[in-house]
């Protein structure tokens, strides 16, 4: 569990509120008008700009942030080193008996040991694997880009609230005492529009980005492993070069 994401919105959204209170009257930053312009206009038109299945697959992407269920680097490169050294001593046909467990780590490790163990032609097996990685990563870049685009439409559709809210607050002008709450409603939009875009889906599109840059990285990994294994390469080189790719220092043995 990624307990930052967590932190981190809780604490945002709870100085905010603090904020409120400490300067007076909760209540009058609650505007129903407003929030069903900046809140609701911001997710319909998000959903405009995707297929259905990639928008609520999106929005549910928000769970990884808090879950994001990734293996610890470290681990994983010791499992794929014993995986290399397994092969040298005993053979490419040896991880036969394992292949269940790497399904069970990783589709994508299975597939990939499955063809090296099948005999496939290096080339080939590099080819499927980077097409098969082309397709994670355009589905974890288009769950970033849901969050990415709620980002932008909120704000938008707050100044949206604002400008509607000024135009009928000028047509009230031969009213004086309607100004104030007047511009005060007006305003709420633009609140409403900032804090979900700067506390909630800007750090989720980053968080989201994050993880899958880092998903990408154990996909690297694991066609890696296949490529030594196939040449034959010493365990121990590939674990200099494992360490590099997750940019992880290794512990003295």
């Amino acid at each position: 569990m990624d307990i930052a994401t967590l932190i981190g919105l809780v604490a945002a959204f709870l100085l905010i509120a603090i904020t409120i209170f400490i300067g007076g009257s909760a209540g009058a930053f609650i505007n129903i008008p407003s929030l069903l312009i900046t809140v609701g206009g911001g997710f319909s038109a998000a959903m405009a700009g995707f297929p259905m299945a990639e928008y609520i697959g999106g929005l549910k992407a928000f769970l990884k942030t808090i879950n994001p269920g990734m293996p610890d680097p470290l681990e994983t490169i010791d499992f794929l080193v014993e995986i290399a050294k397994r092969a040298r001593k005993e053979g490419i046909l040896a991880l036969e008996s394992s292949i269940d467990d790497f399904y069970a780590r990783d589709p994508f490790l299975g597939n990939v040991m499955r063809m090296l163990i099948d005999g496939l032609d290096i080339s080939e097996i590099e080819s499927n694997a980077e097409a098969a990685m082309a397709q994670i990563e355009q589905k974890l870049s288009t769950e970033a880009a849901v969050w990415e685009t709620l980002g932008d439409l909120f704000p938008a559709f707050g100044m949206i609230g604002t400008l509607i809210g000024l135009i009928q607050m000028l047509q009230n002008l031969n009213d004086p005492s309607a100004l104030g709450p007047g511009m005060a409603v007006a305003m709420i939009t633009t609140l409403y529009g900032a804090v979900l875009a700067n506390v909630l889906c800007i750090p989720t599109t980053k968080k989201l980005k994050y993880y899958r840059d880092l998903t990408m990285t154990f996909k690297e990994a694991y066609l890696m492993t296949a490529q030594a294994i196939e040449k034959g390469s010493n365990p121990n080189i590939l674990k200099q070069k494992l360490s590099g790719l997750f940019g992880v220092e290794l512990k003295e043995e």
